[in-house]
């Protein structure tokens, strides 16, 4: 019969093996919610520089698995056999080919990564399997995104499927970024941000609500901004503007109040906390990617809606979304020590 000491030395043993466990399933959640982050930059870019349909097919490029860097390597007519994928009147463009065949890379680098979060969640299925949930349910939406993707460019871009497919990739990084939190669930319960009342997680709520309609918002505009684009034949891009919908307006002047909110909340996390923490560092980060947000946006109007501003514009969006999550995720954690 082993003795307390051995007992207790097993025992000891197997959390700090458990504990390295979670520490690397962490790693790998969260790289790969950075992999997902880089993914949402990287379409951003291709529908600011209409490289959507750069490969007019799915899975394959015009198809072949490795796409062609000139035109000579393509059928004689092939304008005519992808001419409902709008190469009518279109001929071959390299970097728009390449830059959406980079994308699709991604994308499947992407779907190895989710693979590896959920293999690196099986170990703990019994001990915690929400843990194990969570998992599976980003490995199953990441599939779910893929095949979305597929939709996408079988309709030739509709708009509103490529609104459903960005906030699809949102809800996904919500997921993984919950999976990570929970894994450290017990380092975030020692976080002093449990001690703000309740009420600033209703306000949190809310922000995160409003946060996700401007984010719906905007993609109404880039919408507009598409079909205007496609319509001019991508010229005159100083008029694009003035040709907008109503609804450039009011994300333009919903965004005041959003970003107040934020601010508040901010200040209202750094008075009560008072010192450095998950919870701090991630407020710090907001409001960072708040007014970097800010600026993007003001310079797509002054500018007359750069490309270089268009992608960056919906990433930092995203961002804010997903530090709004982690914060109200680390007051859920730290709120259940109290």
């Amino acid at each position: 019969m082993k003795s307390p000491t051995a007992i207790h030395e097993i025992d000891q043993s197997r959390t700090i093996t458990s504990e390295k466990s979670l520490q690397r399933f962490r790693r790998i959640c969260l790289a790969t919610v950075v992999t997902i982050y880089v993914l949402i930059l990287v379409g951003g870019i291709v529908r600011a520089t209409g490289a959507g349909m750069g490969c007019p097919d799915w899975p394959t490029c015009f198809g072949r698995w490795i796409p062609p860097v000139s035109e000579s390597e393509l059928p004689s007519n092939y304008q005519q056999i992808y001419a409902d994928r709008g190469y009518r009147d279109t001929t071959f463009n390299v970097t728009k080919t390449w830059t959406e065949y980079l994308n699709r890379l991604l994308g499947v680098f992407t779907g190895f990564m989710i693979l590896l979060t959920l293999l690196s969640s099986w170990s703990h299925r019994r001990q915690s399997p929400t843990l194990f949930r969570y998992a599976l349910l980003g490995f199953i939406l990441v599939g779910i995104q893929g095949w979305l993707g597929s939709r996408v460019v079988a309709s030739n871009l509709d708009p509103v499927l490529i609104t459903v497919h960005m906030v699809l990739a949102q809800v996904i990084v919500m997921v993984l970024i919950y999976a990570a939190a929970y894994s450290a669930k017990l380092r975030l319960s020692q976080d002093p941000i449990g001690g703000i009342p309740f009420k600033a997680r209703l306000l949190l709520w809310m922000i995160m609500f409003a946060s996700l309609l401007q984010l719906i918002l905007g993609t109404q505009v880039r919408e507009a901004v598409d079909l205007i684009a496609h319509q001019s034949n991508y010229a005159n891009r100083h008029l694009w503007i003035d040709n907008l919908p109503t609804v450039f307006a009011f994300h333009r002047w919903f965004a005041l109040p959003v970003v107040l909110l934020n601010i508040g909340l901010v200040v209202a996390i750094f008075k009560r906390v008072g010192q450095v923490s998950v919870s701090t560092i991630t407020a710090a980060a907001l409001i960072f990617v708040m007014l970097a947000t800010v600026v993007m946006g003001m310079s797509m109007q002054q500018m007359n809606l750069p490309v270089f501003a268009q992608p960056l514009h919906l990433w930092f969006s995203s961002l804010i979304l997903g530090l709004q999550f982690m914060l109200y995720l680390t007051w859920k954690f730290a709120k259940q020590r109290l």
